[in-house]
């Protein structure tokens, strides 16, 4: 059942507030400039394991994980193609910490989401870019404030959308299962998924309007990863984890460098623990340890987390 009148136009203002929020939180940033600095240090990763798995049975195909930005041990998630336009809330240990109806968004094929902050206010990136067929005319991307949790679950709550942006690709349409937020370079980052060796990385700015039209995803790199599932940026934008169904690519970038020249060198392999279809990755509050679900019941919530030495010391 839709909402009433009093109730759309409460959630028309809720997302116009969410909406200008970001714009004057990316304008309060807009003259930062990172300073040149080395890369990060190849983080050593211990083997991963299954550490829960997730007790609401509503998340069927696990198809994009992200890291709350509020709370330290909290996750998001939603599921794939054919399915409702809702967010799902987690914990480590998989609990259940509530179900978002998203308004304002439909779901023809969401695939991956992130999460990032720009300024004090966090949001959740819902990229709605899967394309099997390359029969799309056009994608979305919705961006919607992070909501605090209820203190018990009591039923799907609403979130409204505050941007949404409808691109396409200047190359034509693409299959894509990999999205990304650089909120240092103010980015979107995305990563076509084909089935042969070469796949492709682009990119958009991220947005600073209620509604954005005709949004063109520029190419900056071709990459040599068959199948990518997901894709994942820490806060401080220095590095950037590509999935695959199998093991994941890691590329770094320096503070002054651009995602064109750190796509163009080789990347560093990561060990995945197994899983049934794992189409989800992100990074722990930490912007180190890596998290992934997978498709298929039961969800388990896996933990790959870097070795007891390792310190947050950056290296060449």
């Amino acid at each position: 059942m839709g909402a009433s009148r009093p109730g759309r136009e409460r959630l028309g203002r809720a997302a116009t507030a969410a909406g200008l929020i970001i714009v004057s939180a990316l304008a309060a940033l807009a003259a930062e400039k990172p300073s040149p600095s080395a890369p990060p240090a190849p983080i050593r990763y211990s083997a991963g394991r299954e550490i829960a798995r997730l007790v609401n049975a509503a998340i069927t195909e696990s198809s994009g994980l992200a890291a709350s930005r509020i709370r330290e041990g909290v996750f998001w998630t939603h599921n794939d193609a054919r399915n409702k336009p809702e967010l799902f809330a987690f914990n480590l240990k998989g609990e259940d910490l509530g179900t978002f109806a998203v308004e304002g968004a439909t779901a023809v094929d969401w695939e991956d989401l992130a999460s990032f902050s720009v300024g004090k206010k966090h949001f959740l990136l819902i990229a709605d870019v899967g394309d099997n067929y390359l029969r799309r005319k056009s994608y979305k991307l919705y961006f919607v404030e992070e909501p605090a949790l209820p203190g018990k679950p009591s039923g799907p709550a609403r979130l409204p959308v505050a941007i949404r942006v409808d691109f396409t690709y200047e190359d034509g349409p693409h299959n894509c299962e990999a999205a990304a937020v650089d909120p240092v370079r103010k980015e979107v980052l995305l990563v076509s998924k084909t089935t042969e060796k070469i796949c492709k990385a682009y990119v958009l700015p991220l947005p600073r309007a209620g509604r954005v039209k005709g949004a063109v995803a520029k190419a900056v790199a071709t990459l040599e990863i068959p199948t990518t599932t997901a894709m994942d940026v820490p806060p401080d934008g220095l590095r950037a984890v590509v999935l695959t169904y199998g093991d994941a690519r890691e590329y770094t970038r320096t503070a002054d460098e651009d995602w064109a020249a750190a796509f163009g060198r080789a990347p560093r392999t990561l060990s995945m623990p197994a899983r049934a279809q794992g189409e989800s990755i992100c990074y722990g509050a930490d912007g180190r340890t890596l998290y992934l679900t997978s498709e298929k019941l039961p969800t388990p919530l896996l933990e790959v987390a870097p070795l007891p030495e390792e310190s947050p010391a950056r290296g060449p």
